[in-house]
């Protein structure tokens, strides 16, 4: 079960205290690269670290658990000062601003079992995606929610999901080992069928290329907009691309298996931003705000509903 928690913030170079605050939901901003928490009541102790290696990060907010309106998100999505999310502890898709103002939109109600990912479209419509009541869904700007395709168009199991340039959703399902297309009529039909094991995340950049993490060969791929693939993150030890987010020329990845968040571009490669470990290591979902601060979701715990947001500010 859920109870307060106490969070104890350390420098990492004097290894002194610095912050202890107590409380349910806390809050914290400080400058910091070390992180301890305890939970009690949850079977023992778990810490929760995070280690900086990019210095121009710093951790300025841990937001969770227990009243601040969510439970164990994955997929995030930064839009206009809110935090959309895919809570998949839930089950439920909820628009956050602050403890006080959460939007529930969908939950196990409307059929949704184990929301994954999601985009938003410029008319503010919504679209997620769920591994296990599978399909496409669509939750419109009067909060209507609607499966948009189902299993019996073929999205057994989706997973990641991206809006293309032309408007039409492509989704990822993990059991087909497939892409498809959907469009807004709820049209399906098969993008790319080849090459991709599961299709865990996808996101464009400005080119109108597409990123692919396959979190079981443990890849990520790079499609051409005339669907050239090609392999731009391969071999690399303790990897496992979970969710993608594409920024300022930047492509950011989690990794849940091993705890960790990159960033990747061309010109530099795969740098490691922060690792995570004990009760923060199951890092999810990430985006970033308009001043490219991170966002990034943490499941501790999905059974005990139990996750965290964690915001990377730049120095």
């Amino acid at each position: 079960s859920k109870t307060a928690m106490t969070i104890q913030i350390v420098q990492d170079i004097q290894d002194k205290w610095i912050m202890k605050a107590e409380g349910k939901g806390a809050g914290l901003f400080a400058l910091l690269v070390f992180i301890t928490l305890t939970l009690a009541g949850c079977g023992g102790t778990n810490e929760g670290t995070v280690s900086l290696a990019d210095k121009s990060y710093r951790v300025s907010a841990i937001i969770g658990p227990d009243s601040d309106g969510f439970d164990a998100p994955d997929g995030i999505l930064w839009n206009e000062g809110k935090l959309y999310m895919a809570d998949e502890g839930g089950p439920a898709v909820r628009i956050w601003s602050d403890p006080k103002n959460v939007k529930t939109l969908s939950n196990s109600g409307n059929g949704i079992m184990s929301p994954e990912d999601l985009v938003l479209d410029p008319d503010g419509n919504i679209f997620f995606t769920d591994d296990d009541a599978g399909g496409v869904w669509k939750i419109d700007r009067e909060g209507k929610i609607a499966l948009l395709a189902g299993k019996e168009r073929g999205l057994v199991s989706t997973e990641g999901i991206a809006l293309a340039p032309s408007g039409e959703i492509l989704v990822g399902d993990g059991k087909q080992h497939k892409i498809f297309s959907v469009r807004q009529n709820g049209e399906v039909s098969v993008f790319l069928d080849a090459g991709i094991t599961k299709p865990e995340s996808m996101v464009f950049d400005e080119q109108g290329n597409l990123y692919i993490g396959d979190n079981v060969d443990q890849v990520v791929y790079r499609l051409s907009p005339d669907k050239k693939l090609t392999r731009v993150i391969q071999n690399r030890q303790d990897f496992s691309p979970e969710s993608m987010w594409y920024s300022g020329g930047v492509l950011y990845i989690t990794d849940s298996d091993y705890g960790k968040l990159l960033r990747y571009d061309p010109k530099n490669g795969v740098k490691i931003i922060a690792s995570f470990g004990g009760a923060f290591r199951k890092v999810c979902g990430v985006t970033t705000d308009d001043r490219e601060n991170i966002y990034l979701s943490i499941q501790t715990h999905i059974d005990n509903k139990i996750g965290y947001i964690i915001r990377l500010e730049r120095n």
